[in-house]
C-alpha cells in the first residue's frame, strides 16, 4: 500500500507542473477538488458530524484543502524546478514528527532529533538552488505545504477511527465552495480558462481529481488508521525518489548538484528517521 501511494503521490508533481503550464494553478486545483467532491459524494455520509470529532474533520479541511492543495500548484506555477519543489515539500516529515512529539505524545529521541536537524539542513540546501532562488514564491509556497502537510497529517490521526472515503468526502465538499469563491475572486478569467481548456489540461485534472484524490489520499488514510504519525511520515521518503525519477522522464529537467545534494541527504535522513526510535 505505501509503495502504491507513494508512487500515485510521486507522480502528482510533474502531472501537476504539466497541468499548471495549462492553466492557473487557483482554476487547476478548483478542479480537482470539484472532481473530487463528485468521485466521493455517495460515500458521504452525515451522521459524521453528530460524534465528537467533528472538529478534527474541520481542522483537516482547512489545513489539507485550503493550505496543501493550494500550495503545492502554486508552488509548481511559480517556480522553474520541479524537483527542488519535491524536496522542498519535505520539510512536512520533521514538522509532522515534531507535532506529533507535542500534541500526541508520541516519543521522539534524541537521535530522531539529530536526524530532523540532518533533515531540515538538507531541505535548506535545496533551497539555495539558482533556479529555486529565481522564484522565492516558490519556495514559500512550498513551505507554507510542507507545513499544511504536517497538521493535515497531525489531525488524521485523530480522525483513525472514521472512514477513510468519508473523511476525504467530508473535506471535498466543504473545500470545493471554498476554492471556487476564493478562484472566482482572485482570477477573473476563471471560467474561460475552463472553457478553454485542452486535451491535456482535462486529462491532468481528471488524474489529479480521481487517481490521486481517491485513490492516493485514501490509501494514506487507511496506513494512519493502523500506524502512528511518525511511523507513516517517513514513508514518503519514498515518494520523492519516484517524484524526481518522473519528473526527469515526463519533463526533461535538468538536476542541478544542489538539488542532488540535498535530495540524498533529506531521503536519507527521512529514512533513518523511520528506523531509529
Amino acid at each position: 500500500m505505501a509503495l502504491v501511494v507513494m508512487l500515485l503521490f510521486g507522480s502528482s508533481y510533474p502531472v501537476g507542473k504539466i497541468g499548471v503550464n495549462n492553466i492557473s494553478a487557483l482554476v487547476f486545483v478548483t478542479l480537482r477538488v470539484g472532481i473530487m467532491t463528485l468521485a466521493l459524494l455517495p460515500f458521504l455520509q452525515i451522521k459524521t458530524f453528530n460524534k465528537e470529532n467533528y472538529k478534527y474533520i474541520l481542522f483537516f479541511t482547512f489545513a489539507m484543502g485550503l493550505i496543501v492543495y493550494p500550495m503545492i500548484y502554486l508552488s509548481l506555477q511559480y517556480s522553474i524546478s520541479t524537483s527542488g519543489i519535491i524536496i522542498l515539500m519535505q520539510c512536512s516529515i520533521p514538522t509532522g514528527v515534531l507535532m506529533s512529539a507535542f500534541f500526541l505524545k508520541e516519543n521522539v529521541s534524541y537521535k530522531r532529533w539529530l536526524v530532523i536537524g540532518f533533515v531540515i539542513f538538507g531541505v535548506i540546501i535545496v533551497g539555495f538552488d539558482p533556479l529555486i532562488l529565481q522564484e522565492p514564491l516558490g519556495i514559500l509556497f512550498a513551505v507554507i505545504g510542507g507545513f499544511g502537510y504536517a497538521l493535515a497529517s497531525l489531525f488524521s490521526k485523530y480522525l483513525q477511527k472514521e472512514n477513510p472515503l468519508n473523511i476525504n468526502a467530508w473535506m471535498a465538499i466543504m473545500t470545493f465552495p471554498c476554492l471556487t469563491l476564493l478562484t472566482l475572486i482572485l482570477e477573473p478569467d476563471a471560467i474561460d480558462q475552463v472553457l478553454g481548456m485542452n486535451e491535456t489540461s482535462i486529462v491532468t485534472a481528471l488524474y489529479s481529481g480521481l487517481i490521486l484524490s481517491c485513490i492516493a489520499q485514501v490509501g494514506m488514510f487507511w496506513l494512519y488508521k493502523y500506524y502512528d504519525v511518525q511511523t507513516v511520515l517517513p514513508l514518503y521518503s519514498l515518494f520523492p525518489i519516484f517524484g524526481i525519477l518522473l519528473t526527469v522522464l515526463m519533463l526533461d529537467e535538468y538536476l542541478t548538484d544542489y538539488i542532488i545534494i540535498g535530495t540524498v541527504i533529506v531521503i536519507s535522513g527521512n529514512y533513518v528517521l523511520q528506523k531509529i526510535k
